[in-house]
């Protein structure tokens, strides 16, 4: 995906789920006129030769570069998450983990597990790493941030990944 200011690393996930009476996979695929890198479709498992049109969903996930937030006193990244489709609801799962570079190796210094509810109207979720109340970054250093996600329900989608650039971050010190 690209903003005007700066490109950002996306990932996109789709799931799928078939009306009874089902279709065919590869018409589950094409219902969602989805051409990203990550995809998946499930079947009902009863072949039927019935014409139903696919239930599917797909979410495209950016995320942004590591920086110091004032308010959580912490160096975070937030990753944007958007989901599209007819299906009305899916749970969208989303491990963040910031890593500092440090004795040229890479170390996860914080991490987050969310998992939340997102209707398929294009609103925008925002998921970030470290949540609140959780571990605190506020070392100077090179930084980047890393995801996973994964709509978990009501049928279970591909695993999409992506990755932040390496940024330094300054902060004010404790």
């Amino acid at each position: 995906m690209t903003n005007t200011k700066r490109r950002v690393p996306a990932v996109a996930l789709v799931s799928a789920a078939l009306l009874a009476g089902g279709a065919a996979t590869s018409h589950a695929q094409s219902a969602s006129g989805w051409t990203g890198q990550a995809g998946t479709a499930v079947s009902d498992g009863q072949g039927s030769d019935q014409t139903l049109a696919a239930r599917w969903a797909a979410c495209a996930a950016k995320v942004n570069n590591p920086h110091w937030s004032k308010g959580a006193k912490s160096v975070i990244f937030k990753t944007r998450v958007t989901c599209a489709g007819n299906i009305a609801k899916v749970h969208v799962k989303v491990i963040g983990k910031l890593y500092r570079k440090s004795g040229g190796r890479w170390k996860v210094v914080t991490a987050s597990n969310q998992t939340e509810v997102k209707s398929t109207n294009g609103t925008v979720s925002t998921y970030y790493t470290p949540k609140k109340g959780g571990k605190r970054a506020t070392l100077d250093g090179v930084y980047r941030g890393k995801i996973t996600v994964r709509i978990t329900s009501p049928f279970p989608g591909t695993k999409g990944k992506a990755s932040s650039k390496a940024v330094k971050v300054n902060t004010p010190g404790k």
